[in-house]
């Protein structure tokens, strides 16, 4: 059987960001194997991003996203600093894993300047239904999932609420991506395929479910209520046959809740509901979220100079997970509202970095230049969905959401070069990207 090199880039490149998605686990089982192999094999994925940062470099001739790259590489000048006043580097060491996602910018534009829509979600495709597929799993049969190691890429039974395990695992923006994808292709699809996408959207929704994190679903209907919205925006698509039976299908479900506020099934599903009243993760329990601020007040307490304001007090600064009750050993250079976590650590410059280069320019340069292509609204859909989970969470201090933000960058970047160099005649047709013949870019 001969291999298409197209077939053969989808599945080189689904491996490749695997790595940094945690797909497949790499890290953690080698970690496993012995403790010595899982440092080297994190010291490998840190060489490989530098070799795939040089390449993008001497391919492109320039910098590709360079404002995500200096956020990158704030840690490396951290470290550099603490190795040259003799201080312990650990911390920073630390944020080199963290924020390799962003440091994989240039490579990701290269990757996308060279591929066709249809490849490129494929690939995306590919890899986040086999993250959802195994979140799922994991969530039915709680023994798939990874309980033991503490790394990035490990799927693992975080705590049981009731009878439910609630997953952790690395992946999640690229499922929210899936979910916005298929979604898009409800309306697009041929008839024979709407049942397809259906269960895919039904997949990457309860895989996104699984982990029970309250303020990610919130925020995950808010955006995908908005996707929706933008959708029926389009007259061709509220006119449509399944634009009306989506619009039937929310109208239906609107009943069925008027029905069971409004009957004795009210009470019923009170009760069902009451064997979970204690459970903070289905109620409005302030405490984890009283937790979160009193950490944030006291790390902002050791702010104290206009030098620790503008470039933050470093990464090797650490507080107590739990700032009530200490427990020695148990500390932190991070902290849970992640665009805090930014300014604490890398001050003002840091944080201007990560809104202005990671979050605003993609979407102001696509608002200017306004680029066709079937990708632009559900990567501004995650886009918006990690920036959004960045008020509640930690997400910008982990690599696989690090790396879905420079993905979503460099998806627009990319596709906004390609309409400005595009012929104006050409501009009112579907955007096509040239593949490389020999398996790699061609300037």
């Amino acid at each position: 059987m001969q291999l298409r090199r197209r077939d053969v880039d989808l599945w080189v490149h689904a491996g490749l960001f695997s790595l940094y998605l945690g797909t497949l686990s790499v890290f953690g089982v080698t970690r496993r194997l012995d403790p010595s192999l899982g440092s080297a094999a994190q010291l490998g994925l840190l060489l490989l991003t530098w070799s795939l940062l040089v390449f993008a470099v001497w391919r492109s001739k320039r910098v590709p996203l360079g404002g995500v790259v200096l956020l990158a590489l704030l840690p490396y000048l951290h470290m550099i600093y603490f190795s040259a006043t003799g201080e312990s580097a650990g911390g920073a060491f630390s944020y080199l894993y963290k924020f390799s996602g962003f440091l994989m910018a240039p490579y990701l534009w290269v990757w996308a300047r060279f591929r066709d829509d249809d490849q490129i979600e494929r690939t995306l495709m590919l890899v986040a239904s086999l993250l959802a597929a195994r979140a799922v799993l994991s969530f039915a049969v709680p023994g798939l999932a990874i309980t033991s190691g503490g790394f990035a890429d490990d799927f693992t039974v975080y705590e049981w609420v009731g009878p439910l395990p609630r997953i952790f695992y690395p992946g999640m923006p690229l499922v929210f991506f899936g979910l916005m994808v298929s979604l898009r292709n409800l309306f697009l699809a041929a008839d024979r395929q709407t049942t397809l996408e259906l269960a895919r959207s039904v997949l990457f929704a309860a895989a996104l479910a699984v982990n029970l994190s309250r303020g990610i679903m919130m925020f995950a209907v808010v955006v995908t209520s908005l996707l929706l919205l933008v959708k029926f925006t389009s007259s061709r698509v509220a006119a449509g046959r399944k634009g009306r039976l989506v619009l039937m299908s929310l109208l239906a479900l609107t009943g069925v809740t008027l029905v069971v506020v409004a009957t004795p099934l009210s009470d019923t599903v009170a009760q069902v509901a009451s064997g979970f009243s204690n459970q903070e993760r289905f109620s409005l329990d302030q405490g984890n979220l009283d937790w979160r601020v009193e950490q944030m007040r006291a790390a902002y307490r050791m702010v104290e100079t206009p030098e620790e304001r503008a470039l933050g007090v470093g990464t090797n600064t650490f507080i107590p997970e739990s700032i009530e009750h200490p427990v020695p050993g148990e500390v932190t250079n991070e902290l849970h509202y992640s665009y805090d976590s930014v300014r604490w650590t890398f001050g003002v410059a840091g944080l201007a970095l990560l809104v202005g280069f990671a979050l605003l320019q993609p979407v102001l340069r696509v608002l200017v230049i306004r680029p066709t292509s079937p990708l632009i609204l559900p990567v501004v859909m995650t886009g918006s969905f990690i920036a959004l989970v960045g008020l509640y969470t930690v997400v910008f201090t982990t690599t696989d959401w690090s790396f879905v933000l420079s993905l979503c960058g460099a998806l627009l970047n990319t596709r906004c070069d390609a309409w400005r160099a595009a012929p104006f005649p050409v501009r009112s047709e579907p955007l096509t990207f040239p593949v490389p013949s020999q398996g790699v870019p061609h300037d």
